[in-house]
This record gives structure tokens, sequence and C-alpha cells, in this order.
């Protein structure tokens, strides 16, 4: 039955007793009715600076952790390899990349990237910290960048391959005696990959099959299928899409040689120290001998 039409309905009412209640304290508290007079806001000069960081307490799942929350990134065993090879597909792009890593602290490192739209690629050297040899066809940019501009795409690959052995082998290289079926993947967490300057995010649900063997030569050889949601750029997943990408290749663990060879050709490459172009060499002993080593 509705309520007589002279009566408020009960939340109506439950509304103007609020109204009341508010206005008769506002005459004790002020002597007048309506409430106290509007405060005058400080300016934007006397406002407090919001904190450089605006996230929410708690680890980020975009971010590199030991936690199940947080991104899984290349840290552990399958990071730590002596030389790797990878071929990368997506789409119609094909990127591949060799990294030999000495005991010495030298880093040899080469890229080749096909496109429709043309084709990249380069040898970098790293001397020291702060020395380096390099030759490209390409158009780079400062000396300042080209580290960064050369070495981006060889070192996330690496860093996704290993991320992706970890978490598919679930044991170590020394595990891998024959052939292993990789399975692997997760609805939560991130896989990130970075460099000093670049980071690349694959969003959940990720999977990952595939398989990886021993090769000649003490190789592990491997062949994987990557499944996931891309990352906008602000971190934000993309909704309702995904993408794949396939990577082949080899890699070692153990016959780390010393060192690069002392007659290795670098006629025709560069040789860059403190930011600051040196006299070409023809050797790679040269080139040490011109950085201090």
């Amino acid at each position: 039955m509705r309520p007589p039409a002279n009566r408020p309905y009960p939340a109506t009412a439950a509304r103007i007793a609020a109204a009341v209640a508010f206005a008769t304290l506002a005459t004790f508290a002020t002597g007048q009715i309506g409430g106290p007079a509007a405060t005058v806001l400080p300016g934007l000069a006397a406002v407090p600076k919001p904190p450089a960081d605006l996230r929410l307490p708690g680890p980020d799942p975009r971010d590199c952790g030991t936690t199940r929350y947080a991104a899984l990134c290349a840290k552990g065993r399958w990071s730590q390899f002596a030389r790797m090879e990878v071929t990368l597909k997506a789409g119609a792009f094909s990127g591949t990349y060799t990294m030999e890593r000495p005991d010495n602290g030298e880093i040899l490192t080469t890229y080749d990237e096909r496109t429709p739209r043309g084709r990249r690629g380069g040898e970098v050297l790293l001397l020291s910290d702060d020395a380096f040899a390099y030759r490209t066809r390409e158009q780079l940019p400062t000396d300042d960048d080209i580290l960064d501009y050369m070495l981006s795409a060889p070192n996330m690959a690496m860093q996704l391959v290993a991320v992706l052995l970890d978490e598919g082998v679930l044991g170590g290289p020394a595990d891998v005696t024959g052939r292993v079926a990789i399975a692997a993947g997760s609805d939560t967490q991130y896989i990130r990959t970075e460099s000093p300057t670049t980071a690349a995010l694959y969003g959940p649900p990720w999977r990952v099959t595939g398989t990886i063997h021993p090769d000649d030569g003490g190789r592990l050889s491997f062949a994987l299928r990557f499944t996931f949601r891309p990352v906008h750029r602000d971190g934000r997943l993309a909704q309702g899409r995904t993408q794949t990408i396939e990577l082949a290749g080899h890699v070692s663990f153990a016959g780390r040689r010393p060192a690069m060879p002392d007659s290795l050709d670098l006629v025709g490459w560069k040789i860059v120290r403190g930011g600051a172009p040196l006299p070409a060499a023809s050797t790679l002993a040269q080139a040490r001998s011109s950085v201090g080593r």
C-alpha cells in the first residue's frame, strides 16, 4: 500500500531530518542560518607538491622482484651463458642476434634485423667500462647513444629467452640431458626485459611451448613459441589482443674462452672511449692498447 499523499516516503523523511539537524547545528555554531561563510582557499603556491612517486603502496607488477606479484626477469642461471645465438620472428619482422662473453669481461654482439621497410645490422665489441668498438652501415645517433641503439634489441631478446627457458625447464642448463618439452605460462605475472634506457613488457596471460635439447659442441638448441598480451607505452594491458613471437637458436654455458683473440680483425671498425673517437685499429690487440688494456 502506498503511504498517504501528505506524508513523505521514509527515505525522503530521513533526508529532511538530516537537513534540519545540519541547519540547527550550523545556527548554534555561527549564530546565523545556513552554516558558516565560505573559506578562502590558499593559492596554488601554498599547496604542497605531490610526491615524485604516485604509485600505490606495495609492489608494482611491472617491476622485477622476488615475489609472486613481481614481473619475471632474467636474473637466474639461464642468463649466465657464455654464448647465445637467437633468431626472433614476430609477424613480418625477423632479427638474428649473437652474443659471446669471454672470461676477461669483453662482450661481442652482432645483430641483423629485417622488416618490409628495410634492414639494419652491425657489430659491437665492449672493450671496457668506457670503451667499445663498432661497425655498421646504418646512420647512427651521437656516440653517447650508440650503445643503447645497437645493443638494446639483442640484449632484450636474449633476456626473453633466458626467462622463458628458466620457466619452461624448471631447472638449470645442466639438467637438460635429453630432449625436454617446454610448456609454461602465467595468468598474473608480467615478463620484463630491459636495457639501461629501454624496457619491454609482455603481459599476462602468456604461454610458451617448445623444446630444448643437447646439440653439437656442448650447445643446447631451443625452439620456442611465445604468446602474450601486448602492453601499451603507459603500462596498460592491451585488452582483447594477443601477439606471438617465435624464438629459435643455440646457447652455450661451458667452454667459455679466456678472451677474444688478439688477431680479431677490426679493419673498418670505429673505436670510442668516454664518448670520444680514438684512432682506428686493425686488430683487437691494437684496440686494447689504444684504450689502455
